[in-house]
C-alpha cells in the first residue's frame, strides 16, 4: 500500500496538492473492490498484532482498546457467540476501575498477564501459561515446544 501511495504521488502534477493518505486510501478503496479487500485484510491484521502486543507487553489499556477494534469482526464474520460474550468482557474491563480499582491497579501494573522469564515482550496471557503447566505436569514437555 505505500508502494502504491508513493507512485501516486511521484504522478501528482507540480501545481495540485496532493491527498493525504488516508484520503487517497479512501478514495483507492471506493474505485477498486480489490483494493478495498486487501485494505480491510491489512487493518484486521494490524488489529490482531496489536493485540498480540497487548498481551506481551502486559499493557491493559492497549489489551481493552484491541478488543474494541476487534469486536466488530467478530459481528461481521457472524461468529454469534464471540460477539455476544466479548461485548459483555470488554463493558466489564471497562467498568473495573470503578467497580474494583484495586483489580484495575494491578491490571495496569501488568498483572494481567503471566512473565515466565525476565525478558521483554515475553509475557503471557494467564490461561495459556495454564495450559503450559498442565503439559508440564502431566510430562508433555515435547507440545509445549
Amino acid at each position: 500500500m505505500d508502494k502504491a501511495y508513493k507512485t501516486y504521488l511521484e504522478g501528482v502534477d507540480e501545481g495540485e496538492e496532493p491527498k493525504s493518505f488516508s484520503d487517497w486510501r479512501k478514495q483507492a478503496e471506493l474505485e477498486s473492490p480489490q483494493f478495498h479487500y486487501w485494505s480491510l485484510t491489512f487493518h484486521f491484521q494490524f488489529t490482531i498484532l496489536i493485540f498480540v502486543r497487548s498481551l506481551r507487553e502486559g499493557n491493559f489499556q492497549l489489551y481493552k482498546d484491541a478488543w474494541k477494534s476487534l469486536a466488530p469482526w467478530f459481528f461481521a464474520l457472524d461468529l454469534t457467540h464471540y460477539a455476544r460474550w466479548l461485548t459483555v468482557h470488554i463493558r466489564d474491563m471497562e467498568c473495573l476501575e470503578t467497580e474494583t480499582p484495586a483489580i484495575a491497579a494491578e491490571f495496569k501494573n501488568g498483572n494481567s498477564v503471566v512473565n515466565k522469564t525476565n525478558r521483554s515482550f515475553s509475557s503471557l496471557p494467564i490461561d495459556q501459561a495454564h495450559e503450559q503447566n498442565n503439559k508440564i505436569v502431566k510430562g508433555d514437555e515435547e507440545a509445549i515446544g
